[in-house]
């Protein structure tokens, strides 16, 4: 018989150990926003809403963050100092993901409008975690359409950012953005997938890049996997029929886990007052595997004895590279009535045994 993976997992929410900053407290409570694990132990918080399609200020202390999860410290690193250039501008529903190297974060575009089509952003930014700060990429080449709810992975010394809403609406399109030349390249849409924002994007073996779920008119479980190697997408799609179709999940691919895909929560059910509700949320930790193909875990909190993070969505994972953990911080929780912004911090340890 072929062994098949048996996962377990062990949340720990950290929140209350953690020491604030002496000056500026701890984060806000937000959703929409970027979290990226770093070198040395350290997460990269940045962007988000406090208050629905409310972009947090830098001014008001509470935009860009680092946690340092060994010595269990919040560092504010955020504040604006008024010249232009120097700091993005506040937004919500931006794109967040860090180099290999663990040092250099990169955001692309998000919002700072109240309504989709208003004043979507396709401004590229890098934070380096070395010296706390930013720098404005200049880029070249076919920059993509401005864009929120979309995704970016880093992958080598390139940028991919799929999908998202912009002014023409929810788009499936895929792009690469050069670091070394500084030059962005419109690669092809995905001819299978509806356009959709809040997507899962992971990087997978074998150059490959999986797009799974997001909302696309209606809550998904599709998906779709694109060559880098070959520039293409594959002739069929994915369908993840084990997993409840959800949208704007904390997601990514663990290489310590069989490069496996985890997928934490998410949106299930959308809201009736569209963003400035809350829709029906999901605290489940479903697993594919490292092809994307099906669905070989899922674990939710019922019957756990442990500590587990209540469902939700609009939230963000920030994966480690070599151990088998991956950190979640706040996102929108409870209903169109009482829509609630999450301040906590949680760190999920996977295990992952063969059994007959």
């Amino acid at each position: 018989t072929t062994a098949s993976p048996s996962f377990s997992c062990v949340w720990t929410n950290l929140s209350s150990g953690i020491k604030e900053d002496p000056k500026y407290g701890k984060p806000l409570g937000r959703s929409s926003h970027g979290l990226s694990y770093c070198a040395n132990d350290k997460l990269f918080l940045y962007g988000g809403e406090n208050i629905a399609r409310t972009p947090l200020d830098p001014n008001q202390c509470q935009s860009s963050w680092i946690l340092d999860v060994g010595k269990k410290q919040w560092k504010f690193v955020g504040k604006d100092d008024g010249q232009v250039g120097k700091s993005p501008s506040p937004r919500v529903a931006h794109a967040q993901a860090v180099h290999a190297n663990g040092k250099d974060v990169y955001a692309f575009g998000g919002r700072a409008g109240i309504t989709m089509s208003e004043q979507p952003l396709q401004d590229l930014w890098k934070f380096d975690m070395e010296t706390e700060t930013w720098t404005e990429l200049q880029a070249e080449g076919d920059i993509p359409e401005a864009r929120s709810f979309h995704k970016m992975l880093c992958c080598g010394d390139a940028l991919y950012v799929f999908g998202g809403c912009g002014p023409s609406g929810r788009l499936a399109d895929l792009h690469k953005y050069d670091i070394p030349t500084n030059t962005w390249t419109t690669l092809s849409k995905s001819h299978l997938l509806k356009g959709r924002g809040g997507p899962n994007f992971v990087a997978l073996p074998h150059s490959k890049l999986g797009v799974i779920a997001g909302f696309a008119g209606e809550e998904t479980n599709d998906g779709h996997i694109y060559n880098m190697d070959t520039q293409s997408w594959d002739e069929t799609a994915l369908d993840l029929k084990a997993m409840r179709p959800r949208s704007v999940c904390a997601s990514g691919c663990m290489p310590s886990l069989s490069n496996s895909i985890v997928i934490f929560g998410g949106e299930v059910d959308p809201s009736d007052r569209g963003h400035e509700g809350a829709g029906g949320f999901e605290n489940d930790l479903v697993i594919v595997d490292s092809d994307a193909s099906q669905v070989v875990g899922a674990l939710a909190s019922g019957g756990s004895t442990t500590a587990w993070p209540e469902s939700r969505g609009w939230s963000d994972a920030a994966i480690h590279p070599t151990k088998p953990q991956f950190y979640v911080f706040g996102g929108l929780t409870g209903d169109d009535e009482n829509p609630k912004r999450l301040d906590d911090v949680w760190q999920c340890e996977l295990s992952m045994e063969d059994s007959k």
